[in-house]
């Protein structure tokens, strides 16, 4: 079983680079822990070719469940994959429809982190921008915890 990372997300839209952010700031402690870490950022086919059957995948990507922003949700991918068709991405497809669709049998988490605005920059939000550091802590310690027990 091999353990990957998968950072999603649109550099240039805002907040919803922040998976992306959080793999860039995360990528050599998530390696020195055994982590594979993929840049998939909206080039879904690429990030779906990284995936073989059995990985265990943590994929990071930005949310609107309209809660605080900067909250990390962190969703089993059982569960994910299951309401698939509830659920809308601004990548289309989405790496969890393809999943689907490819029939990986894959395990893991799409841990999501709530966006504050969505529009044409460079940069998160201040308020993602701010929190960055503790994000970043909550999800490397989520991860680490997590393979422990796998």
């Amino acid at each position: 079983m091999a353990v990957k990372c998968i950072g999603i997300g649109n550099r240039i839209m805002g907040d919803d680079g922040i998976g992306i952010r959080i793999i860039e700031e995360l990528s050599p402690r998530l390696q020195d822990i055994g982590i594979e870490v993929i840049l998939g950022e909206t080039h879904i086919d690429y990030a779906l070719s990284k995936i073989k059957d059995g990985d265990f995948l943590f994929i990071i990507d930005a949310t609107y469940f309209n809660v605080k922003p900067g909250t990390v949700t962190f969703t089993p991918m059982d569960k994910s994959i299951e309401q698939h068709q509830q659920t809308y991405s601004q990548h289309q497809p989405s790496l969890v429809h393809l999943l689907k669709v490819y029939r990986k049998s894959v395990e893991g988490f799409i841990i999501g982190v709530e966006v504050e605005e969505i529009d044409f920059s460079l940069e998160l939000s201040s308020t993602l921008q701010t929190r960055l550091p503790h994000i970043c802590e909550v999800v490397y310690q989520f991860i680490y915890e997590t393979i422990r027990r796998v």
